[in-house]
């Protein structure tokens, strides 16, 4: 049995996949199996894979129909045997240290191990000092003041007791993460987190996530609000609840400057009629915020603008890219 599984899903990332395996093949811990899920991926990344397999016993390879990344995941979860999960995505890489590090950084009632990510849009790894990592224990509200912790997938290893029977919900995407993340953490939990960046995220303008950080986030919706009739704990289902608001929101001012953003603001109000009866158990304040924030998408505009002036600069791009377009 394996102490950790790494789970990469694969699909169309046939320029960038060999550096990640390699990156997963070359660690210092080598107590791992790799599962690598090809989600019928329409280059040769599936022939990659095999001939991963063919050359190292601890890699294992799934082949399935295209069936996103949520049900890619899932399908590398079901067959993983190790003791720890660790989720890689398969246009990004780790340090060499980065499972020796995070295994070592566990205590026994450790349930999560968490580090910290660079961003990079660099082909090389940028190396850290693997001697100065240390990590500190850390709860559920220190997690969830940290965007990284709180909404990625990767960056950590999982207890696979901890996971049990949770699944990523399929739709999803791309807010699957935050979705299955909102769903798995609980207020008992035990964090161990590390602000050293082992984990080395890849920045590229044609991956999922910058397609589709928009509108597609409102899938998210529906299937988090029906979890909700599971779940009892008033705290969680807080969280949940200001996940949804937060998902509706977020995307409804990124399509402000979309030709068709007047049916993206018709299924936000839909959605927004759906979450009402919810709105009341969160905080005296959160009604007030989301309550005008749902009323009109403008003060959410101001409010986001004020958080974060480079919005600004955004929206003049967006403007100018619909012109263009007009």
């Amino acid at each position: 049995m394996p102490a950790i599984s790494v789970i990469v899903p694969v699909y169309n990332v046939e320029k960038y996949l060999s550096r990640c395996v390699d990156s997963v093949l070359a660690q210092t811990f080598s107590d791992f199996e790799l599962i690598l899920v090809d989600d019928g991926s329409p280059d040769n990344c599936g022939s990659i894979c095999d001939s991963y397999a063919a050359i190292d016993n601890r890699v294992k390879v799934i082949h399935q129909n295209n069936s996103r990344l949520s049900a890619a995941r899932n399908a590398g979860i079901s067959i993983a045997r190790g003791e720890w999960i660790a989720l890689i995505d398969s246009d990004d890489w780790i340090h060499k240290d980065y499972l020796r590090l995070l295994y070592q950084g566990a205590k026994k009632e450790t349930d999560i191990v968490i580090c910290d990510c660079l961003v990079t849009s660099n082909e090389t790894e940028q190396d850290c000092n693997a001697d100065m990592v240390c990590f500190e224990d850390c709860s559920l509200s220190g997690i969830m003041q940290n965007r990284i912790a709180r909404t990625r997938a990767w960056g950590r290893i999982l207890r696979r007791t901890t996971i049990g029977d949770l699944r990523y919900i399929s739709g999803t995407e791309p807010a699957e993460d935050s979705c299955f993340n909102e769903l798995l953490f609980e207020k008992n939990m035990r964090f161990r987190y590390t602000s050293a960046k082992l984990y080395y995220y890849y920045m590229r303008s044609d991956s999922a996530i910058h397609k589709n950080m928009g509108r597609g986030t409102l899938n998210s919706i529906e299937p988090l609000i029906d979890r909700l009739q599971k779940i009892d704990d008033p705290e969680k289902r807080r969280r949940i609840i200001q996940r949804c608001y937060k998902n509706i929101f977020y995307p409804r001012y990124l399509e402000m400057y979309t030709h068709d953003y007047d049916e993206v603001k018709a299924r936000c109000k839909k959605l927004l009629r759906l979450l009402r009866p919810y709105l009341r158990e969160l905080s005296f304040q959160k009604q007030v915020l989301y309550g005008i924030f749902a009323m009109s998408p403008m003060c959410y505009r101001l409010w986001r603008v004020i958080d974060d002036p480079t919005m600004i600069d955004w929206e003049k791009h967006q403007r100018k890219l619909l012109n263009i377009k007009q």
